[in-house]
């Protein structure tokens, strides 16, 4: 999908009915929306967002850049926890219905732009927010949105966006398919506060139910201090094909150090993402200790291997007639930001795709210059 008729889509939605074209309700289209009601219902995602940045040790600091804004129902919800919020569309007919309806202008503002460059310079925002938003961008769009949400924003500031990563039509799993063996095979150390590094482990199932490749069955690692969680959530590895009761094979994760210096826990564990970690229903992690020190160590290359990055994926329809969808691999956006500089603090499961697409929030701890 070419920007232009990217931008003109959206440009004939604002038009025709740009609160819905936001909340694709199906009973509120045409005009369905009452305007107080659409305003309202941005508290509370912008509340759970809040509370995810706090929860990681982070905030939204005074300048706010609200990526998507559409017709600026998060940016009004937004003032509440920023002294400046500032929206940004595609669309300038969305942002002269966000300019309309906006309830406090001297706080709040909106602009235009051009789908690839924001119009602001380097290092200009606290932080920025996007959510139900790059999720309808073209691929090329949703990376050069990311790439320049990294530009603004100030070092050590913070970035939270939800991306949709893949459909799912997941299978739950029963408690006792929840069985895993995991043997480290390498484990670099020491290595570098923030380094990337590749960890090979063999993963056995050692349960009697197969595991199903494509149920987001994956291996996934924890950093701990003593036993106090430093980063729970940080790398993940999918199954490259179903696995049978007795069988295993041989996984590559890439995991990034922590920020903080010391000795540390590395903790291997399985997960079914949106399900629960197994080491919750009776299966037993791994953990291995890793000294972190304060500059990068080299590190004996890992073997060739095919990593699989699902950066594009064909549009898929929306069942309630809105505008389509893309998702963006998470092992790809994971890779994004630590080439940039930047931590991934954390990664969490949504449902703001809908049932149909398996989604993540992201939250993002700006690096510093290079």
């Amino acid at each position: 999908m070419p920007v232009d008729r990217f931008k003109s889509t959206w440009e004939d939605l604002g038009r025709e009915d740009p609160l819905w074209a936001v909340l694709t309700d199906p009973d509120r289209r045409h005009g369905g929306w009452e305007l107080d009601e659409f305003l309202a219902t941005g508290v509370k995602p912008i509340a759970a967002v809040r509370e995810l940045v706090e929860k990681n040790g982070l905030s939204f600091g005074e300048r706010v850049i609200d990526l998507g804004c559409g017709a600026g129902r998060l940016s009004n919800a937004l003032a509440a926890h920023a002294h400046e919020v500032v929206g940004v569309d595609v669309a300038q007919s969305m942002v002269d219905e966000a300019n309309r309806i906006n309830r406090i202008p001297d706080r709040v503002s909106f602009v235009a732009y051009d789908g690839y460059r924001l119009p602001f310079a380097d290092e200009s925002f606290d932080s920025a927010l996007s959510l139900i938003s790059l999720q309808h961008s073209p691929p090329a769009l949703q990376l050069a949105a990311l790439v320049e949400l990294q530009r603004v924003v100030r070092p050590g500031g913070v970035l939270v966006f939800q991306l949709p990563c893949r459909p799912t039509r997941r299978d739950e799993l029963t408690a006792e398919g929840m069985r895993a063996g995991i043997e480290l095979v390498d484990v670099p150390t020491p290595v570098g506060a923030g380094q990337a590094v590749t960890v090979r482990v063999r993963l056995t199932n050692v349960s009697a139910h197969t595991w199903p490749s494509g149920q987001q069955i994956r291996l996934g690692n924890h950093w701990l201090r003593g036993d106090e969680p430093v980063t729970w959530d940080d790398g993940r590895t999918d199954l490259p094909h179903d696995l049978a009761p007795g069988a295993a094979v041989e996984l590559a994760l890439e995991v990034v150090a922590p920020q903080e210096t010391g000795e540390h826990h590395l903790e291997l564990d399985v997960v079914q993402e949106g399900v629960t970690w197994w080491a919750a229903v009776g299966s037993t992690p791994v953990r291995t200790g890793v000294v972190v020190v304060p500059e990068a160590v080299a590190v004996e290359a890992a073997p060739e291997r095919e990593i699989v990055i699902e950066a594009r994926q064909a549009p898929h329809e929306r069942k309630d007639g809105g505008i389509e969808m893309f998702g963006v691999d998470s092992n790809l956006v994971r890779l994004l930001f630590t080439h940039c500089g930047s931590q991934v603090v954390d990664i969490v499961p949504d449902d703001m795709a809908g049932d149909d697409w398996e989604s993540f929030t992201y939250v993002i701890r700006r690096g510093e210059s290079i």
